[in-house]
């Protein structure tokens, strides 16, 4: 099968790059810096540099795939403790972005990594734009087959915590005692 994959070869890309490409698939990485495109190729992946914002770049680099893996990441809109960036609303952008180009290229198979609670815009804080981009991508039409994934939580963003673990005995956050964690 001819694979594309958005989210270049982080922890998830990686590993599914190399699987996919041991078992015969021809893989196409697209990655928004040229620096991972040796990294690419040497997994045995073309890479595809460019960027989310770009829709003709999605579209010829989704035409002739017989399935699409889409995954947002907030990497590719900018620095998280910017508040002069809405994530929320670049993030359901390249949503957009990604339902266009899918519709221009002819793709009939897409995966989306999206998260548990999509099935809401209530109470989920800043991962709302999982439910915003499922909401977009379920505009597609009907002969498009879709398949959400919706993970319960991705265990290495917890590495972050642990020198709070092996000093304190405690994961720590700044999130508000009062409020509900999302």
């Amino acid at each position: 099968m001819n694979i594309v994959l958005t989210g270049s070869i982080g922890n998830i890309g990686k590993p599914l790059t190399e699987e996919l490409v041991q078992k015969g698939h021809s893989v196409t990485v697209i990655t928004s810096t040229t620096e991972r495109v040796s990294a690419i190729e040497m997994l045995g992946a073309k890479a595809a540099v460019g960027n989310m914002f770009d829709v003709d770049f999605l579209t010829k680099t989704f035409e002739g795939a017989d399935i699409v893996y889409l995954m947002e990441t907030m990497e590719a809109v900018g620095d998280l403790f910017d508040k002069s960036i809405d994530f929320i609303g670049e993030i359901s952008r390249i949503g957009h972005n990604y339902k266009k180009a899918v519709e221009r290229s002819g793709v009939q198979k897409i995966i989306h990594l999206s998260s548990i609670g999509a099935h809401t815009d209530k109470g989920t804080g800043i991962i709302v734009f999982h439910y915003d981009v499922e909401q977009i991508l379920r505009e597609l039409a009907e002969a498009i087959s879709i398949k959400f994934i919706r993970p319960v939580g991705i265990y290495f963003n917890l590495f972050s915590m642990i020198t709070g673990i092996r000093n304190k005995g405690a994961i720590v956050s700044n999130w508000g005692g009062d409020k509900k964690e999302p």
